[in-house]
Formats: C-alpha cells, structure tokens, sequence
C-alpha cells in the first residue's frame, strides 16, 4: 500500500488535462505533513439541542452556549424540566441573509452548517467567505454569483464547499494584525491560515478529480470550479496556473457549446442556456475571465479568436438605438470589449509582434516560478508590420463602440442622478473601457510612437475617470489590498502610463497605481507602476531641450518575466531607432 506522501505526489494527468491541478513546485508541495489522531466521539446526554444534535461538548451557558456562539450559529436553547424532547432547526446560521434561489426555484433556503461542515474553522472560513470575500471579488458589477449562486450549489457538491472555504481562509489571512497591507503573502505569523487553505483546496482538487474519473458531466460545476480556481491561483501568485486553468476552462466552453448549441449564435446568454442550468451570471464571468486572459498572456489559436469575433458579430449586430438599462448597456459592451480585443490579439500576431522584442527574452526565463508575457500573446504588444488589409474591420468596430456610446448616453444620463453609487461606479468603468477601445482598436496597426500623441484629451479623461472611480473601488478595504475578479480601472491607468509622454500624466498614473492596492486578476497596481516607472525613465532620457521626445528614443516594453510571489520581473523594452531596432533589460522589484 502506498504511503500518504506517496499518494499526495501521485500523477495527476487526467485532472491537468481540465486546467484543475497546481503544477509541480505549487504551494501545495509546501504544506508539511500533519499526522491527524482518530478524532473518538462520545455520546451527548447533556447540554443544548444543537450541540446534542452535533454530538460535541457543550459548555450549557445560558441563555445561549458559547461554543455555538463561537461557531457562528443559533442555539436551540435547553429542554424543559419536563415534557417531550424538541427537535433541532439543524444549526441555522446566525443573522445569516437569506440566499437568493436560482431562476428555476421557488423556495427560498439557507445553507444548513450541521450537515457541511467537518469543524467549527470550516464554519467560520466559509461565512467569512459569504459575508467577506464573495462581496470584494464581484467588485462593482451587479451579479448574484459569488455571494448566493455559488454557495448554493456548495450545499450539493462539497469540492465547491471546500473551494469556497479555500478562499475564505486566504480572506482571513488579511486580518491579521500585523499585515498592514493586507495582502496574501505567506508570513510565519499567518502561517497555519496560509496551510489551511491550502490543504482546503487540495481538498477541492481531489474532489474534482473524483468526479472527472466517475464520468460525471456538470458544466455548470465545471464552469464554477474554473472561476473558482482562477481566484486561489491568483491569489496565491500562480500565474502560470492560473493561465493554464483559464485557457481550458475556455475551451471547455467553447466546446460544449459547438457540441451542444450548435445553432446558438452571439455570446448572450438566452433560454438555451437555462436549460442546462448555466445563468446569465455564470457566463458573464466567463467573459470576464476571457478578458484575463486577453489582457495578460494569450497563447490560444487563430480559430477560437476568429470564433469569438463571427459569434459577437452576429449579436453586436442586433443591438438597439437607446439602452433601457443600465444592464443592457453593460452586456453590450461585453460583447464589444471580447470581440474588440480577440480581434486585436489575432492582428498583432499577424503583425510579427514577436519579432519586436530581444533576443535574450526568447529563452527559459530567469525565476524558477515565473510567467513569460510574450509579445504577440498581450494586448499592450507592438507591431512590426501591421496587416493593413485588417484595417476597414478595425473601423467597422471603432463604429459599434461609437454607437454604443450614443444608445448608452440616456441611461448614463440617468444613472448621473438617481444611480446608487454601485451604478455610478459601474458607469464610470464602462466609460473607461469605452475611451480605450477606439486607442487599442487604432494602436494595433501603429508603425510609429509618437502616432500616440494625437489621444492626448483621451488620456487626460481616463486619468479623471479612474482618479474618481479608485477610491470608490476600495472604500470598503480600510487601507488593505482588494482583490476584484473583473478587469476595471488598472488596465485603463497602464495603457495611459505605457503609451502617453505626457510626464505630468504619468506621473499622476504612478501615484495612482502606488495609492492604491488592488488586485484585479492577474493585475496588480504595484507591479503596474514600477513597469510604467522604467519605461517613464528610458523615454526621459531621450526628451529634447523644447521638451520633445522623438520617436528614435521613444522605448516601449515588448516583454516580461514575472514571479509575482517574489514581486520580481525581468523587463525587455524596444526602441526603433535610426540604426535599426535597439534593445534594453532591466529588473525590477516591487
């Protein structure tokens, strides 16, 4: 019989093959082993209704016993002196808000802690993950998936609970007293939280294992599984594995609707969907999640851009004069954002954006754990020879934002006066996304730098917007790091930072990234403002005495290497200069 050291290295093939396995040389490789004592149960006589219930010890304070205080649920009180024995309400969680039922339901139910939780600290992680952490990875969309879909299906598929429960204790490692910043970086002090949430989702990969090799199909678990993992990886600093799951939950997707769907057309969710129990919520996170993956490192073929785009096409077609709602407004322009960047993405590879950068950055990178984003694979890449022939479909979409921007006015109007603030926020965000489409959209067939400087005013209002928007963002952090699912305002402050010359404007970029802590996916504000700082840098050394920079010192980043745990990057930047294409290193730390 294999050893329980040997089990936890047993290959994992069947699982890597869905995107659901941390790599060797994961966190998970660092948790030590614990031996664990047959917990013996004793019979409860004594005590209250819930604790009898839980069989556990109970310390018979009045009116309500402490231990179920501390685990966060509502005492039943004691039995009578006399009289017939009650019945336990199963453990209900204190004040706990009711979970909102899926469209097809009709009873309303919470979850029941007696019957999912094996101890009090799984109790406790998923509550904070609930009350917690579900909240501040939505960030400002209006969506009910992480704080009552999510939870629901836990209660029916414990990898879910014990995923959900992962994140919750890398929540609470946030609290602790002496991380100031409140990050998720591994401390001595937050040690034992930091390896709890890791044997949890250890937990959840083995229970996603299990359920692959039974040859059960969810695709709705197997949807959330995927978001699910792409927030703990890249919470924990795993990019690499968080690119793999992203890709092949994707393509998970993308095939069950070819096989499924086959006369589904556009990215919108509709009845067809429901059928098969996937929400609208559910597939707008997966547009998300195809954004991530857009706006970091994407290695997928020219079929599934090429998918993307005729599919979006054909939605983005139907799209009405004026928005009746905000909602409306936003799922447009989801399927305007994907359709936009899929296609940039196919015209810088077509365009050799790989051959802009250096020589030294096409090898085996220099961190153990690091993430390559090539050039060609990211959004912010240039290219070498643009292929013009793609130009008229580049207007064609430059004219779909401009017409979502009119059908939208109304309901932004709107929204100015009578709009919570969740919906201003949301408004100032699509207003963001929609000033930088026209610039990625244009940029992608540029052959010079300086054909930058003529998005001046542009730049200039996207520094205003995301001014107001980031500490809306994160009022509700006090201080600490955010940590959102959905890109928002840092890719809005990068393209002004990597892109405009303007040193007053990146400065104030600079300040902005440094003032704030957040986390949007793969995105961090740190890391976005030392690259933005060197780049800053090499372009200064070339500015004019009229206070000009010409295009032949005009650098731009074409590479990085980064290991976001050791907050390290080693950064390739290109120059077109008079004598050819002219290139520099450097490393940074953050």
């Amino acid at each position: 019989m294999a050893s329980s050291s040997d089990s936890n290295q047993a290959p994992l093939a069947q699982f890597h093959k869905h995107g659901l396995q941390l790599r060797p040389g994961s966190l998970l490789s660092q948790v030590p082993e614990v031996e664990v004592a047959p917990r013996r149960r004793t019979k409860v006589k004594t005590g209250c209704y819930t604790c009898k219930y839980r069989r556990v010890k109970c310390d018979e304070a009045k009116p309500e016993c402490q231990r179920c205080v501390k685990f966060g649920v509502e005492c039943d009180g004691y039995p009578a002196p006399k009289g017939p024995p009650r019945i336990s309400k199963h453990l209900r969680p204190r004040e706990q808000r009711p979970m909102v039922p899926l469209a097809s339901r009709s009873v309303v139910y919470s979850i029941q802690p007696a019957r999912l939780f094996e101890d009090e600290q799984e109790g406790r992680c998923f509550r904070i993950y609930c009350e917690e952490m579900a909240y501040q990875i939505k960030g400002p969309f209006k969506t009910s998936l992480w704080n009552q879909l999510i939870p629901q299906v836990s209660e029916a598929e414990p990898f879910i609970r014990h995923a959900i429960i992962a994140l919750g204790a890398m929540k609470k490692i946030t609290h602790g007293p002496d991380n100031v910043v409140g990050d998720y970086q591994l401390r001595s002090t937050n040690a034992q939280d930091f390896y709890y949430a890791l044997r949890q989702y250890e937990k959840a990969l083995q229970g996603m294992r299990k359920t692959i090799a039974d040859g059960r199909k969810d695709i709705q678990k197997a949807l959330i599984a995927c978001i699910l993992v792409f927030c703990f990886e890249t919470l924990t600093n795993k990019m690499n594995n968080a690119v793999v799951n992203a890709e092949s939950g994707l393509l998970l997707l993308h095939s069950w609707m070819r096989e499924n769907l086959p006369d589904h057309v556009g990215c919108n969710p509709g009845k067809e969907w429901q059928d098969h129990r996937i929400e609208e919520d559910l597939m707008i996170a997966f547009s998300g999640l195809d954004l991530q993956l857009l706006f970091f490192r994407d290695g997928r073929p020219r079929r599934t851009h090429e998918y993307v785009i005729q599919s979006a096409n054909t939605a983005i077609s139907h799209m009405p004069v004026e928005f009746d709602s905000l909602e409306a407004a936003h799922k447009f322009w989801m399927l305007i954002m994907r359709r936009n960047y899929h296609f940039i993405v196919m015209v810088l590879g077509q365009g050799k954006a790989a051959e802009m950068c250096g020589p030294l950055m096409h090898g085996e990178g220099p961190y153990e754990d690091c993430v390559n984003i090539f050039p060609g694979g990211n959004i912010f890449s240039t290219p070498k020879e643009p292929p013009f022939e793609l130009f008229p479909a580049c207007m064609r979409y430059c004219e779909d934002v401009a017409r979502w921007t009119k059908a939208s006015a109304k309901v932004f109007e709107t929204m100015k006066s009578t709009g919570t603030e969740e919906e201003q926020v949301l408004v100032a965000l699509l207003k963001i996304h929609s000033i930088m489409g026209p610039i990625m959209l244009t940029s992608a067939f540029f052959t010079t730098q300086t054909a930058y400087d003529q998005y001046l005013s542009e730049f200039r209002k996207l520094i205003t917007l995301c001014e107001w928007v980031l500490p809306r963002l994160t009022a509700s952090s006090e201080g600490k790091q955010t940590y959102h699912f959905d890109l928002g305002v840092l890719i809005g402050l990068f393209l002004v930072g990597a892109r405009c010359r303007d040193l007053a404007l990146r400065n104030k970029v600079v300040e902005l990234l440094l003032a704030w802590r957040i986390r949007e996916g793969f995105w961090d504000s740190a890391a976005a403002a030392f690259f933005i700082i060197w780049a800053r840098d090499l372009d200064e050394e070339g500015r004019d005495e009229n206070g000009e920079i010409p295009e032949e010192h005009r650098w731009f980043i074409t590479s990085a290497y980064v290991d976001m745990d050791k907050r390290m990057a080693f950064l390739g930047a290109t120059v077109r200069s008079l004598d050819g294409l002219k290139f520099r290193y450097k490393e940074i730390q953050w």
